[in-house]
């Protein structure tokens, strides 16, 4: 996985574990590989930038001042389409382990990526965007 950029802004414990929020910086022509989330929503705020999103198959693209929404379940991806880095806010509905699982992700701490993935309630569904 590439080197990512995310940190927590909102921490689960200040919302009784209903949602976290984090910010990401994404280099251009980046983004994850395409994946599910299966018992969390994802809100997506693009604070500075221009993103390609896929969710269950439909590409469409944000600037900065719009948002996207990513149901549980849903297969979904991103890439900064920009030729400057991009800046997103999103937050996870509910927090579960997401700060964990950002903090290893973040730190390069994975061995095993479908084995991290299942822990954390993810499924890789295919490659990033291009």
């Amino acid at each position: 996985m590439e080197k990512l950029d995310i940190k927590c802004i909102i921490f689960g414990g200040e919302t009784d574990g209903k949602l976290e929020g984090f910010e990401e910086i994404v280099a251009p022509s980046s983004g994850p590989p395409r994946h599910t989330h299966r018992n969390q929503w994802e809100i997506f705020h693009v604070i500075e930038g221009s993103l390609r999103f896929e969710v269950n198959g439909e590409l469409f693209e944000r600037k900065a001042g719009a948002a996207a929404v990513v149901p549980a379940g849903a297969v979904h991806a991103f890439r900064n389409i920009g030729a400057t880095p991009a800046v997103i806010h999103f937050e996870m509905l509910p927090a579960g382990d997401s700060e964990k699982a950002f903090e290893l992700m973040v730190g390069g701490a994975i061995d095993d990526v479908d084995a991290f993935f299942d822990k954390y309630g993810m499924d890789l569904s295919g490659p990033p965007l291009t």
